[in-house]
């Protein structure tokens, strides 16, 4: 693993994000660049999951080639994204998503920052530009999720 890993994920860097849902719609106060912005207080809040629609989802776009080595989530007990898929582009916008491989998120329903590191060799693994993460449930009886804190660390 490198060394000389940097906070990919900060927005003064250009990296945007977005969500499957926002709750009750208010992206000033609960939408997915709150989970980026480093600070405890703002959240990434997710709306109630539908029965018929129940995956959410957080796509976090580095609008430039990054090398992801580790990501670290901090829920709220209780609104754990559970069961996730991470899957990532590695080119422009118009690229398919692709499921990588070497990255594997399994939370536990914590309040406490958890960290997930890549299983790829620097050396042969691609770069990508975006990730995104698919929740297959969430802990909570309504579906809601909740991330104070989503850092991505790598190289550039």
């Amino acid at each position: 693993m490198a060394t000389d890993l940097v906070r990919l994920s900060c927005t003064s860097k250009g990296t945007t994000a977005r969500a499957s849902s926002t709750w009750k719609h208010d992206t000033r106060k609960f939408g997915p660049l709150n989970a980026l912005n480093n600070n405890t207080e703002d959240a990434w809040k997710s709306a109630q999951s539908e029965e018929s629609d129940p995956l959410a989802y957080f796509e976090i776009d580095f609008h430039r080639p990054v090398q992801v080595n580790e990501l670290r989530i901090q829920y709220q007990g209780g609104f754990v994204g559970m069961d996730c898929i991470v899957y990532q582009k590695s080119g422009d916008e118009t690229s398919d998503w692709e499921e990588c491989e070497d990255l594997f998120i399994d939370p536990i329903d914590s309040n406490e920052v958890q960290t997930f590191e890549s299983e790829a060799d620097d050396a042969t693994s691609d770069k990508c530009s975006a990730l995104r993460i698919e929740f297959g449930r969430s802990t909570d009886f309504y579906g809601r999720i909740v991330i104070y804190s989503l850092e991505v660390w790598g190289t550039e």
